[in-house]
């Protein structure tokens, strides 16, 4: 029997994109010609490949098999495209970095800069960058359309794998010219939190419902009954750090993504210097790009930078003399 690859491809894309919708987006045909070239596939092989449950397609048994042989097969084409890439200079080649929208963009840029640092001018691969909700960047990782995936959420995904993950304290932080609030000079959590919860006077600057870090902060504010009056909310993490150095409010931030405002005091960072709890970023791929090698370079950078963030801004604070940067 003689089989049409590309009707096996447009199947292979439907069922592990679990729709007809995503698959034609992805190939970038429409739902009626997709929908057409997977019946032709269905008379060939005389077989159902899927049926209606409810509001979904859903693949039959007889789908389930056909498409474990295509998922082999397809997969051994990437890893032999993997492989003949890897003899290609650096200079001819491309990275797709994906970064959710709870991430801080400046601290990518540096992430990237410290990548492309490692190469000499001539030989710098090009980087792309993709920012947007988590699931459309999982939707493009399954279809390899990126590289790795930098997020602060929790993933359960079987194609995604970590490659580091960061952990870093959230800090409450205000602008460094906030001298009229009495919790601005204190440096213990507890006492911290007893002036907030008394407080009345606070405007706060917050992530959007949307992100873990808000979940995270809702909860905080719940435990030690605080009320809080927001005056801005945003889905930018950069536009948060902006508002609060602009004094338009306090903030629960990671530390890494305003260690640099802090020690150029521009931000003050209230209670200790360890924060209230612990804020995780990931760096993630599917699993056929791990070996490659920008894939690796650019995870080093990323542990590298993490690193710098976290260790240095404790060592910064054991000195005296800098000390009074982050009280």
């Amino acid at each position: 029997m003689n089989y049409n690859f590309n009707h096996l491809y447009y199947f292979y894309i439907a069922a592990k994109s679990g729709g007809i919708t995503k698959a034609s987006e992805h190939l970038h045909i429409s739902q009626p010609s997709l929908s057409s070239q997977l019946k032709v596939l269905e008379d060939s092989l005389d077989l159902k490949l899927f049926e209606k449950v409810g509001r979904r397609n859903q693949l039959t048994p007889s789908g389930i098999i056909i498409y474990d042989y295509c998922k082999q097969m397809f997969e051994l084409a990437e890893k032999m495209t993997t492989v003949v890439t890897k003899g290609t200079p650096t200079a001819k080649r491309k990275i797709h970095i994906g970064v959710s929208d709870d991430v801080e963009k400046e601290f990518v840029s540096e992430i990237v800069s410290n990548f492309l640092n490692h190469f000499s001018p001539e030989q710098r691969p090009q980087v792309n960058l993709l920012s947007g909700p988590l699931n459309q960047l999982l939707d493009h990782l399954h279809f390899k359309e990126i590289d790795t995936v930098i997020t602060a959420q929790v993933i359960n995904d079987s194609e995604f794998i970590s490659l580091e993950e960061a952990s870093v304290p959230v800090v409450l932080c205000c602008s460094s010219k906030w001298q009229n609030i009495t919790c601005t000079s204190l440096t213990d959590n507890d006492l911290v939190i007893s002036e907030l919860a008394k407080c009345k006077d606070i405007q706060w600057v917050l992530p959007s419902n949307s992100f873990e870090l808000r979940t995270q902060i809702d909860k905080f504010f719940n435990d030690n009954q605080i009320e809080k009056r927001v005056v801005f909310e945003s889905d930018n993490i950069t536009t948060l750090v902006r508002s609060v150095h602009n004094e338009l409010g306090f903030s629960f931030l990671p530390l890494l993504h305003v260690s640099t405002e802090i020690k150029e005091n521009y931000l003050k960072c209230l209670g200790s210097n360890l924060g209230f709890w612990d804020y995780h970023i990931t760096l993630g791929c599917h699993p056929l790009n791990k070996e490659d090698s920008l894939v690796k370079a650019f995870s080093k950078s990323f542990k590298d930078l993490c690193e710098q963030a976290n260790p240095s801004f404790k060592k910064l604070i054991s000195n005296p003399q800098i000390h009074q940067l982050y009280t």
